[in-house]
């Protein structure tokens, strides 16, 4: 994923893992990988700060998968409320991050989920995959399903949809994409770029990751699969998104795809999006169906 504004000592590191790698590669080009990939999967945000914030509108949740204990939270829209939407974060995200959403869908009768990813918030871990990303989607869905809509930021929005593909929803669920990374082979392409690693060292980290993963980057895709998954989408991009750009989604608005929706937007990026009032608006109308658009407006407030 693109890396923000950087401090001075962000800087500092990374100038130190640009040369740290480049001479681990001169050495051993499988080693370097390995590396690469580790850094590659590293939150790079202090994802920590809502660690103190306590939601006390909301249930505490755990869930333990393999290798992993997750922390989330349940907000019940009411006692025999049988609806239900998850909230996924991006790479670098948390729960607090869709904060502003829950108690407008919760005024729409959904009980809302949310989770931090592992490595993020409160959840364990280091790392942070596509691959490790969809199973924790995998466990939560098995844990709290079926769920009737899912809200999906960034990263979570390619692994949520990876997830729905290996293993689909009721076609009546519907998901929302909210700047999706659409293609994997894009944060590669970033990350290569802005670390300045050569040629031959990208060739053995996308070799790395098909022998761990058992497919290619490129199978890693929102283009491969999203007319494989049937449910209603709103997908939310913005045109001046430079972390997972609109000319990756360009040749799925060409396809027209009958069941994907587009909200395009222009000057919000990737993070912003998500804050736009008017792009909460809009989400929380995709939910509102069953209780009308203009219920669903009011709702918002």
């Amino acid at each position: 994923m693109a890396i923000p504004k950087l401090s001075l000592a962000q800087r500092l590191a990374v100038n130190y893992y640009r040369a740290r790698l480049n001479l681990i590669h001169v050495l051993s080009p499988r080693w370097a990988a390995n590396e690469a990939i580790d850094l590659f999967t590293r939150p790079y945000a202090n994802t920590g700060k809502w660690k103190q914030r306590s939601f006390s509108d909301a249930e505490g949740l755990k869930l333990l998968m393999p290798g992993h204990l997750l922390h989330g939270y349940r907000w019940k829209a009411a006692p025999d409320s049988e609806k239900r939407i998850l909230l996924i974060h991006g790479f670098s995200g948390s729960v607090g991050s869709f904060y502003r959403y829950v108690h407008p869908l919760m005024r729409l009768g959904y009980d809302v989920y949310a989770y931090d990813a592992p490595a993020h918030g409160r959840s364990q871990g280091k790392r942070l995959s596509v691959l490790l990303y969809e199973q924790a989607i995998s466990e939560i869905r098995e844990a709290h399903g079926p769920f009737d809509g899912f809200v999906a930021h960034s990263l979570g929005g390619l692994s949520l949809m990876m997830n729905l593909h290996s293993r689909p929803a009721d076609t009546n669920a519907r998901v929302v994409l909210i700047a999706p990374a659409t293609e994997s082979k894009t944060a590669a392409d970033h990350f290569f770029s802005f670390l300045q690693l050569p040629p031959s060292l990208r060739r053995a980290f996308e070799n790395k990751i098909a022998e761990r993963a058992g497919n290619p980057i490129e199978w890693y895709s929102i283009s491969r699969v999203v007319q494989q998954v049937p449910t209603p989408i709103l997908w939310v991009h913005d045109e001046n998104d430079d972390t997972t750009p609109i000319r990756d989604v360009n040749p799925i608005l060409a396809m027209q795809p009958p069941h994907v929706e587009f909200h395009i937007t222009r000057g919000l990026g990737h993070s912003r999006i998500y804050k736009d009032n008017n792009v909460r608006r809009r989400i929380v109308r995709f939910f509102g169906v069953e209780a009308g658009a203009e219920q669903a407006e009011e709702m918002t407030d």
